[in-house]
């Protein structure tokens, strides 16, 4: 996905008042963010990360809670090859975001973050 596609799926969620403005600029940042560490664009099978990350971004703004994915999930997403390249963008997000992330909304990001990282290294 490129940044002026992404784009154009956040401002219909900004617009909606389903994301936060905040959530809308961390995404774009984090959109930088890959983009230079994978020196490439467009991000190749990148969509469900991107809606994910700033519907996340919102729910962590907000207070709300989601329900992680199950214990096997889990398990088996903490056993990428990615570990620290996950790691790292995470961080990133939460630099840039100035709030802690839950545990279910990590879990998720791993799971989609070493989709990304599997097909744009």
């Amino acid at each position: 996905m490129n940044k002026l596609e992404m784009n154009k799926k956040l401002t219909i969620l900004l617009e909606g008042q389903i994301i936060t403005k905040q959530a809308y600029d961390v995404t774009n940042q984090t959109y930088d963010f890959l983009a230079a560490k994978f020196n490439k664009e467009p991000i190749e099978n990148s969509e469900m990360f991107w809606t994910h990350m700033c519907m996340a971004l919102a729910r962590i703004e907000k207070g709300e809670e989601l329900e992680g994915p199950s214990q096997a999930v889990v398990d088996d997403i903490y056993q990428t090859p990615y570990m620290e390249e996950i790691k790292e963008v995470i961080e990133f997000v939460k630099d840039q975001l100035h709030h802690e992330f839950p545990k279910e909304e990590q879990d998720y990001f791993y799971l989609h973050l070493h989709g990304v990282m599997e097909n744009n290294k």
